[in-house]
């Protein structure tokens, strides 16, 4: 038996998981997680929101059977190392998610001259596959994700990688 307890709730977040899988000539499994912000008055844990949307769909454009194995509610200490080590299991692979402000094309005009931020971030990938293996150079590294200029910089705010 073990007694756990409650996060301050200025530390609850949401673990996210995407179980990414390789192609036929590169095939490989593993996982991609990362930390949401997590209140529940403004981000449903369960159906995640548009940044998460985003981020499925660039892992889903380079990496097509790729699906999200998991959304949980980090409330407890220790829960977040607890759920982590069951996605150990090879190896890992640093890679970039740059969230990159999208600006509408009629918009373009009105915006030359300002400056913007982009927000590149860099995650774990964990790779079911020993450390060394010739696959894990032909794993990209970079995901660009196109956010709305006017939304990125509170939406980059809300997420942690890990």
């Amino acid at each position: 038996m073990r007694t756990i307890e409650i996060l301050p709730e200025s530390d609850f977040s949401v673990l996210k998981v995407i179980q990414v899988e390789g192609p036929k000539w590169n095939w490989f499994t593993g996982y991609l997680p990362y930390l949401r912000v997590f209140n529940p008055k403004v981000y449903d844990s369960h159906k995640g929101d548009f940044l998460d949307e985003k981020i499925f769909e660039i892992v889903k454009q380079t990496l097509p059977n790729s699906f999200l194995r998991f959304s949980e509610e980090i409330l407890f200490q220790g829960q977040l190392d607890d759920r982590l080590r069951t996605l150990e299991g090879g190896s890992r692979k640093s890679v970039t998610i740059q969230f990159f402000p999208l600006i509408p094309h009629e918009l373009v005009p009105t915006m030359i001259n300002r400056q913007f931020l982009a927000y590149p971030m860099g995650f774990d990938m964990r790779l079911l596959f020993k450390e060394g293996s010739e696959k894990k150079h032909n794993i990209i590294d970079f995901f660009l994700c196109n956010l709305p200029f006017d939304k990125i910089d509170d939406l980059v705010k809300t997420i942690k990688p890990i």
